[in-house]
């Protein structure tokens, strides 16, 4: 067996067996395979796919690559929720201090910026001093003691995807159903939660692009659940337009913090939707019990609280947290109504201004991102601001970052 006839048989469309898998992926994570022969490897797989019995045989892979977290000494149901990845898609720093504070505990593992999207722990690391590399015990004990905690792939739990998963954001090879599949279930199952919630996000501004590649996705995992004895439910969003109205990881910090104050907006809905159904399953509630439970905790600032206290459990100082860059705006060319703001187009935006990376080479300017002023269906007039920019960069916008929007 060697990596070049494994990288042929893949190029070829052929399904790779387990042993196969296991020897490329696991080399790779031992150095004895190199970047760019795995960079082959994953092209391969984006270009020509793989079964659902090969990304099952991949997620085992990647989950022995290190340690399973053991929850049931905490002797509750545990949730967990994970998006695919979009912009401006901040619901995990909503939804955990929701849930935790109607009291379901949630354990999460999550992962950084992939491509144009953006990644949860960027966000967290976003705040001054916030420790996202937790040990299990303090993972173990912040799930006991806060009831949300929220913490990056160490060196002892799925070690081979984190490897696998910065390869692919460095090389073109983000979208590829299998590899993102396998990258999600492989955390959820090691992370050691009863009860796992994906959002599935398509559009232009997502990883997955159709409906059709939504549901083929929605299936695996919950097939891929059924064989680690794990409820895994899922929802599908759209995410051809921004999930809220800040991209940006610092500016999307504050806008969640606004949020569990009770700032209404599409950020606040699609958090309380995934939040009550969470809190149904997780209680044997009706959803409609549980979304009342949810607008509680929300009304009463039980939600709020129950973030400040996850960011101080894991040393974060929020009031510190300070929005340090120039800003510029894009303003509308003409008169109208604004009928759609891309997505892909926002996040390659918040890309140039530094809100995110391409390369390790590249540092993320946490203050770096975009306030949209406008909604779809608002009224435009020449010359309005829609949308301020921060960033430390020299920039020049172009025709390509203000159509943006499309006024008609």
């Amino acid at each position: 067996m060697n990596i070049l006839s494994i990288i042929e048989k893949k190029a070829l469309g052929k399904e790779l067996s387990y042993e196969e898998l296991e020897y490329a992926f696991n080399g790779f994570y031992k150095e004895d395979i190199e970047d760019y022969q795995m960079s082959s490897l994953l092209m391969a797989i984006v270009i020509n796919g793989m079964t659902l019995e090969e990304t099952i045989n991949l997620t085992d892979i990647f989950i022995k690559s290190g340690k399973v977290y053991d929850l049931s000494s905490i002797g509750e149901v545990i949730v967990d929720k994970h998006s695919t990845g979009g912009i401006g898609d901040t619901t995990t720093l909503v939804v955990g201090p929701i849930v935790a504070s109607c009291g379901v505990k949630m354990a999460k593992i999550s992962g950084k910026g992939l491509g144009i999207t953006g990644g949860t722990i960027d966000k967290l690391e976003s705040i001054p001093k916030f420790n996202v590399y937790l040990t299990k015990r303090q993972f173990l004990e912040n799930l006991k003691t806060v009831g949300f905690v929220d913490s990056s792939q160490t060196l002892d739990l799925v070690p081979l995807d984190k490897k696998v998963y910065n390869l692919r954001n460095n090389s073109g090879t983000t979208s590829s159903i299998p590899l993102i599949v396998s990258s999600i279930m492989s955390k959820k199952i090691a992370s050691g939660a009863d009860i796992i919630l994906i959002d599935i996000k398509v559009g232009n501004g997502a990883l997955v692009k159709t409906k059709k590649d939504a549901n083929l996705m929605s299936e695996w995992m919950k097939e891929i659940g059924k064989r680690y004895n794990k409820k895994v439910v899922t929802i599908i969003s759209d995410m051809n337009k921004p999930l809220s109205n800040c991209i940006g990881n610092r500016l999307e910090v504050e806008e969640a913090m606004r949020v569990l104050k009770g700032e209404k907006c599409e950020l606040f809905v699609t958090s309380l939707e995934i939040a009550s159904i969470l809190i149904s399953l997780a209680k044997n509630i009706t959803k409609e019990e549980a979304t009342k439970e949810v607008i509680e905790a929300i009304d009463s600032k039980k939600a709020y609280k129950k973030f400040l206290e996850f960011v101080r459990a894991q040393n974060g100082e929020i009031s510190k947290m300070k929005i340090k860059a120039n800003v510029k705006y894009i303003r509308s060319e003409e008169d109208g109504i604004l009928v759609g703001i891309n997505a892909k187009k926002i996040g390659e935006l918040a890309l140039k201004l530094g809100a995110g990376k391409t390369n390790d080479r590249e540092k993320i300017d946490y203050s770096a991102g975009i306030k949209l002023l406008k909604n779809v269906g608002d009224k435009i007039n020449k010359n309005d601001i829609l949308a301020t920019l921060y960033t430390n960069k020299t920039i020049k916008l172009s025709n390509d970052d203000i159509s943006c929007f499309e006024i008609e």
